[in-house]
């Protein structure tokens, strides 16, 4: 899934450059979308670089990544250049997209520890990310049917005299600017939505969306993972508690009961009516 805007700015670290890709459903269907953010200077050392086309025309970052993406199936977003350059492609995926191929499927593997009243869950997995470094740096020269693929080596065939023929550059191609930049320490991260009650080994952010929880790492060997928790009551501790305040409520009232019948009545407490002589009758 993340794999299109990651490979897109591998050579991006060190001027300022982020991928961020959001693992999300819309409608019943899967969605990743890739946002690129590039630092304005970087965009404008970049264009000042730039190789021309097959039209005669000098490539810009915009026309670079839509020529990219549209041919992988992704489709814009939005697109901003105010100071900072910020793309958004997205693409319906199943099981995983290219990244899950190129990088780590995301699979949870989830465990539980519990009280009488609260069951924790602990859920971790890879970072989708882990593994893509490897598969870039293992890239032969002649493939490119792959974004990452594509990334490093451009669009690359051989025609029928067996002469290698390039008809999309790679990124380092069309802008020379980057082959001076390290791409491990490009800043890479995992967006994926969830409960607002839980808590994760990523940040927590707010979007229009509902919660987000983002997992960050850098692009280089290192094996990183994601991890949630949240709770969940359990029941028949709740229950237990009911039934013994229950039967508490029960007893109480059995043993009022049972004092009011043994309190005498009002009338025995009086003292006896003494009659004399003269009250009482003759026949």
């Amino acid at each position: 899934m993340l794999i299109a805007c990651c490979i897109a700015a591998l050579f991006l670290t060190g001027c300022g450059a982020t991928l961020s890709v959001y693992d999300y459903t819309e409608n019943g269907v899967h969605y990743q979308m890739y946002e690129l953010s590039i630092d304005g200077s970087t965009v404008a050392a970049m264009e000042q670089s730039a190789a021309t086309d097959d039209s005669g025309k000098k490539y810009t970052v915009e026309s670079y990544f839509a020529k990219l993406f549209d041919d992988f199936g992704f489709t814009l977003v939005s697109a901003t250049r105010a100071g900072t350059y910020t793309v958004r492609y997205r693409k319906a995926v199943s099981n995983g997209g290219e990244l899950a191929e190129l990088g780590t499927k995301v699979k949870f593997d989830t465990t539980y520890t519990q009280n009488p009243f609260v069951r924790t869950y602990t859920s971790v997995s890879q970072n989708p990310f882990n593994g893509v470094r490897k598969s870039y740096d293992n890239v032969q020269s002649l493939q490119s049917s792959t974004v990452l693929e594509r990334i490093k080596n451009g669009a690359v065939a051989r025609d029928e005299n067996g002469e290698i023929v390039v008809s999309f550059p790679a990124l380092v191609d069309a802008f020379p600017y980057l082959k001076s930049l390290n791409p491990d320490g490009l800043l890479l991260n995992y967006v994926r939505y969830g409960s607002d009650r839980m808590e994760s080994s990523g940040r927590k952010v707010k979007t229009d969306n509902g919660t987000a929880y983002v997992f960050s790492r850098y692009f280089d060997d290192t094996d990183t993972f994601i991890k949630y928790s949240y709770k969940r009551a359990v029941p028949y501790g709740w229950y237990i508690v009911a039934i013994a305040a229950g039967a508490a409520v029960l007893a109480g009232l059995l043993i009022a009961t049972r004092t009011k019948k043994q309190k005498p009545a009002l009338l025995s407490e009086l003292p006896p009516v003494e009659q004399s002589a003269d009250d009482s009758l003759s026949l």
